[in-house]
């Protein structure tokens, strides 16, 4: 479990503010942004059930829901469809598709049946509770490392246009000391080492496991 305010004050300290840049909003939206993108990389994997019922064609998936990993799919033959709830008469010719939008699927042509079907879906790692007191429940140690590395080239690069808009500024990050003439280029240089850092971390964090893109 890792709560936001942790990550946003982790964040503060590793990446410094200058001339109120990052603001505390944009660290907030740092740490977001950068637990979305790792949730694209390495996202949790969960188990879902879609309640059908008899003329309605669209129903509404999880909050944390990213992409469909495999559904049971209903295979029509002579007319009737074999479920373990058991027999439901189709057209002779049935088939069966679907979109997912907005987080809702829809199924084509609208289903004449009821019954519960199993999917499998990639989830993101999403935000609990009140505001000021929001966590990452499923979110460990390891998980909050990575997505801190990424999170440090959102603030850098915010860090980076301000310098380059207000044409430059000397400051110290740390024990590194930076002059007006070449601040922009540092800080770029470690939004891109930062990035390559996070893909390295994602990629040992799936291990051999094969990314659903």
């Amino acid at each position: 479990m890792t709560t936001l305010a942790a990550l946003i004050t982790e964040l503060q300290s590793e990446v410094s503010a200058v001339n109120s840049v990052p603001t505390i909003a944009q660290y907030t939206q740092a740490i977001k942004d950068a637990v979305l993108e790792f949730s694209r990389k390495c996202g949790l994997t969960k188990l879902g059930e879609l309640n059908i019922v008899s003329n309605t064609a669209t129903y509404s998936l999880p909050a944390d829901f990213l992409k469909l990993v495999t559904l049971n799919s209903l295979v029509g033959v002579d007319g009737v469809i074999i479920t373990n709830s058991g027999i439901i008469p189709v057209s002779a010719n049935w088939g069966e598709d679907y979109v997912i939008a907005n987080k809702q699927i829809t199924f084509k042509p609208i289903p004449t049946y009821t019954l519960t079907r199993d999917y499998k879906y990639k989830a993101a790692w999403i935000l609990t509770g009140a505001s000021g007191s929001e966590t990452y429940a499923a979110m460990g140690d390891d998980e909050a490392q990575i997505v801190l590395l990424k999170a440090k080239s959102f603030a850098k690069e915010k860090l980076a246009n301000a310098l380059s808009s207000s044409g430059g500024m000397k400051y110290s990050l740390g024990a590194v000391s930076v002059d007006k003439g070449s601040g922009a280029d540092v800080l770029i240089s470690d939004v891109y080492k930062l990035h390559g850092q996070f893909i390295e971390a994602c990629e040992r964090y799936n291990g051999a496991a094969l990314e659903i893109s």
